[in-house]
């Protein structure tokens, strides 16, 4: 099931699975810019990871002495959301702890997806909820896939992404799904990152902490969209292979463990720690140049 939200200049779709956005397209060119999930290179369009970002150490976390089992990326991407609310500009997807989530991830939530439209800008929001007395710990991102080249006769390597700020900044390097502590600078006083071929060939660049707040996927000096993730402390620039066309732009709150973590949820860096009846709330946008 799809449901589908447009106003002047866009119209999205998404996905009850995942509460996923699966289709975001700009109605005077019909161009569509969001990954279509072929099963050749990658079968998700923009998942949303929660209750983790990245991978856990063995596959396993421990809370209060007990130990957890969870794939990559959480559970949400792969649950049944509902429908919640729709309004103008507006569509709110839900998804609720249950005996199926407490047995995975012993904590209640309400976890909330926002997608709202205002002209060329998709705003995709997360809200969090403890509606119990304990402390709700969890992680939380974005993973949007964007059509990379868009046109045909273009190339990947034809685009580049460009900060808003020249940026002398390191990634965290991850190997076979974790970080080792290893750091590799890969701007220096720059603003643009050309998408080469090769560029993900070691997996995905983990940023920490940019100067900057927003980043543009450009053809050449054009820019086609740019992702504002002001607030967010991670980002992650990822793609599947050396041709897989498209580029993901990923803001988290969290990410993949360290080869020496402790396995103990709480410890696991950049962790959300909601107190009991609070809510957390943080979005990011993307404008359509």
């Amino acid at each position: 099931m799809e449901a589908t939200l447009e106003n002047n200049f866009l119209r999205i779709a998404v996905k009850e699975k995942g509460g996923e956005l699966c289709s975001l397209v700009k109605k005077s060119t019909r161009t569509e810019y969001i990954w279509q999930a072929r099963a050749d290179y990658w079968n998700r369009h923009a998942p949303v990871l929660f209750p983790i970002v990245g991978a856990l150490k063995d596959g396993i976390f421990y809370h209060e002495g007990k130990g957890y089992k969870m794939g990559q990326h959480g559970l949400a991407r792969d649950l049944p959301f509902q429908l919640a609310e729709r309004k103008d500009g507006q569509l709110v997807y839900s998804l609720k702890s249950s005996p199926f989530t407490l047995e995975r991830y012993p904590f209640e939530f309400e976890l909330q997806v926002i997608y709202t439209l205002h002209g060329n800008r998709l705003t995709t929001t997360y809200r969090v909820l403890n509606p119990s007395d304990k402390v709700l710990y969890f992680s939380i991102g974005g993973h949007p896939a964007f059509n990379c080249p868009l046109n045909d006769g273009e190339k990947r390597s034809d685009y580049q992404l460009v900060f808003s700020q020249p940026e002398t900044a390191s990634i965290q390097r991850v190997i076979n799904g974790f970080r080792n502590g290893a750091w590799e600078l890969v701007l220096d006083g720059e603003r643009a990152l050309p998408i080469t071929d090769h560029l993900f060939d070691k997996d995905a660049l983990i940023f920490k902490n940019l100067k900057s707040s927003s980043v543009s996927l450009q053809k050449g000096d054009y820019p086609v969209l740019t992702l504002d993730y002001a607030g967010f402390p991670y980002l992650g620039i990822w793609s599947k292979s050396a041709t897989s066309p498209f580029v993901c732009i990923e803001p988290w709150f969290g990410l993949t463990d360290h080869t020496k973590h402790n396995r103990q949820l709480a410890d696991k860096e950049g962790i959300v720690a909601l107190e009991a009846g609070k809510e957390f709330r943080h979005g990011y946008t993307v404008t359509i140049h």
